[in-house]
Order: structure tokens, then sequence, then C-alpha cells
């Protein structure tokens, strides 16, 4: 992985970006290699059994919970790679502290750096700027039928919105709510609401200061989980807004959706999945169990990408199983000002988040949160 230099530490990889460490790492994932996924996985299990006991927490997290749960994430997911890479990782970094009876330490590096580099991003990238407004679906001309020659171009954000919402239909892909701005020749019974035209990966996971030591750590890691193809991982800023990264949700979905409130597992049928919830299904929701994607405009608009969304659900689960997910929303809970989040998506805030997280798990610690500063 190329990386641009950097002086600041917090944004900078220690184990992942380790020559020796990635070249052993990408041998042992490798898909020819001579041990199965489940084989590795079992492999790993063991280790983390074996060093329970003497692995330090990483900011609050347990490092084995994080370990654990970047294998059994994808696994609830469907992504097959991601056990793949997680459980090979695991092993590397094991064997290589061995010989210096280190092991501890340096599963202790690579939990901190999934914390940082993989969870932190996707994470943020839910809790600091969402603007929903931006993402509503309003009626347009249809996009197939807009002429090039009387019709201004419109922005990459109104193209999403308008070609995500003539393929889903104009309603929701979950709940079947139609666009309340519409006027459909629907019965009483018919459910209208505010729709949202929702990103599966959301922008400034990406977009945010491209250049930095930061994103090129999440793309790399985005890269060996996923097994995306290069042309898609290396351009992920250019697909971000591509139909394939979205899907029709009324405007409640869609807040759930983004704080990885529930996900979507695939089944044995292409683009057909069923709603899985972490949280008690919200009341008039429980009906709702199945998603059946289709192109309801027939003119071939990209259905979504069935691996951003098992990499949606993979980062889901490790959130929720590993107890990550609480704490990140404690650095925002804690650092807030009036209720408005203080941690930007600038500069400063990537660098001091390592103080932040180590200030949350010092007064974890101590049984208190600290107060919203004056």
């Amino acid at each position: 992985m190329s990386l641009d230099d950097d002086t600041s530490s917090a944004s900078t990889l220690t184990l992942l970006d380790d020559y020796a460490f990635k070249t052993d790492l990408l041998t042992m994932m490798s898909d020819t290699g001579p041990e199965t996924t489940d084989e590795l996985k079992r492999r790993a299990k063991t280790v983390l059994l074996e060093m329970g006991s003497t692995i330090t927490s990483v900011h609050g997290v347990s490092t084995t919970d994080l370990l654990d749960a970047m294998m059994e994430g994808p696994e609830k997911a469907g992504l097959s790679s991601g056990v793949r890479y997680a459980a090979a990782a695991i092993i590397v970094a094991y064997q290589k502290g061995k010989a210096s009876n280190s092991s501890a330490s340096e599963l202790t590096k690579l939990a901190q750096d999934w914390l940082l580099f993989f969870l932190w991003p996707f994470k943020k990238a839910y809790r600091a700027g969402h603007s929903p407004q931006s993402e509503i679906f309003t009626p347009t001309l249809r996009v197939s039928e807009v002429v090039a020659d009387t019709v201004p171009a419109t922005s990459r954000g109104s193209r999403f919105r308008n070609l995500v919402g003539e393929r889903d239909g104009d309603k929701c892909t979950v709940t079947g709510a139609f666009n309340v701005y519409k006027n459909y020749p629907v019965d009483d019974q018919a459910r209208e609401t505010i729709l949202h035209a929702a990103h599966i990966l959301q922008k400034s996971i990406v977009h945010e200061h491209s250049r930095s030591n930061r994103i090129a750590g999440t793309i790399d890691i985005i890269k060996h989980y996923t097994k995306l193809p290069g042309e898609i991982v290396d351009n992920l800023a250019s697909v971000i807004d591509n139909p394939e990264n979205g899907m029709i949700l009324d405007m409640m979905m869609h807040g759930l959706f983004d704080s990885y409130k529930w996900c979507l597992h695939p089944t044995d049928v292409l683009h057909k999945y069923t709603v899985h919830w972490f949280r008690r299904v919200p009341a008039g929701l429980r009906n709702f169990t199945e998603v059946q994607f289709q192109d309801h405009s027939q003119t071939g608009i990209q259905l979504p990408n069935p691996t951003f969304i098992a990499l949606h659900a993979a980062v889901a689960h490790v959130l929720h199983l590993s107890g990550a997910g609480e704490v990140i929303d404690k650095v925002y809970d804690a650092f807030s000002d009036g209720g408005s989040t203080a941690l930007s998506g600038d500069r400063a805030s990537e660098e001091d988040f390592c103080i932040r997280l180590s200030l949350i798990g010092l007064t974890t610690n101590a049984h208190q949160l600290p107060t919203n500063p004056s």
C-alpha cells in the first residue's frame, strides 16, 4: 500500500502497514492457500482463546471481542472474504510476536488499526455531517426521459436521487411506502411518507482528505475485507453516487440504517435479502422482513451492489458484537457542544481522535463520563 507522508502518529497504521506482516498476510489469505476459510477461522479462534487473558483492551474496547467480531461480523453478513482476511490477520499477528514473546502486543496493534482505520471511519461517516435534507426524493422528470438539449445537466447528487428513485419505483424498498410528494392512485390503506435516496456506503468514508494516510489505510482494509475489483476499490469516490450504492428508504428507515440499527442479510436468491434488526423492531414494521431489489424502470439502472450491502452489514455486526459502536458514540456524545457534534470531519478531529478515545477509556474506568465542554 502506498501511503502519503504524514507526521501524525494518529493517522498512521501500526501493524497493517508493516511490510513483513502484509507479505505474510497476503500469502495466508490467498484463495490458493492450503487452508480453507473455516480452518483459518478455527486457528484464529484458538489463538484468541490462548491469548485472551493476556491482551489489554484498546481505548475501552475489548481487544479479544473486537478481533473475534471482525471474523463473526462478515460471516453473519455473508462476506466470506472478510472472514478469511480477519482470521489470517489474527494468525499472522500472533506468529509475528511469538519469537519475541510479544504476540499480545501485536494482536493489540491489529485491533487498534481495525478500530481507528475501519470501524471509526464507517461509524463517523454516519454520525458526522449527515444531511438527510439533501437526500429527500421529490418528483422530477424521469431520468430516462431527460433530453440533453433542453434540460440542464443535474448535479451528481440529483442524478443519484433520480436514478435510484426511478429504479425502486418511487417507494421505500423495505416498507413499500409511497412518495408523499407524488399523487399516486392509492387506496386509503396505502402508506405515504417522505422518501430518501440513501447511500449504502457514505461519501465521507472516502471523500474526506483522500490523500491522507487515514483514508489510504481504510481503503486498504476495505480492499482485503471485501475483495471488490480493484477498479472499484481504487476509485470508490467515483462510484459513491452511482445507483449501485443506493436505495430508496422512508425517513425513519434511513436514519436507523445509517445508525446501524438494522442491515440486510443475503438469501439464496440474488438481490433478495432479509431484514436483520439490532434493536427491538419498531412498531408497525414487524411484517416487513424481506427486500427484493428490481429495476422498476426497466431501463437497466444498476441494482444495489451485493458487496456494498454485505460490507454495511458486516460493519454493523462488528460494531455491535465488539462494543466499539457504543464507545464511538460515547466520544461523540461526550464531546458535543449544545447538541451539535463538535467532532467535524476536519483534519484536527482526525488527529485527536486517539486522545479523545483515551479520555473516554480513562473516564469509563472511573465510572464517570466527561461532561460537555463549556
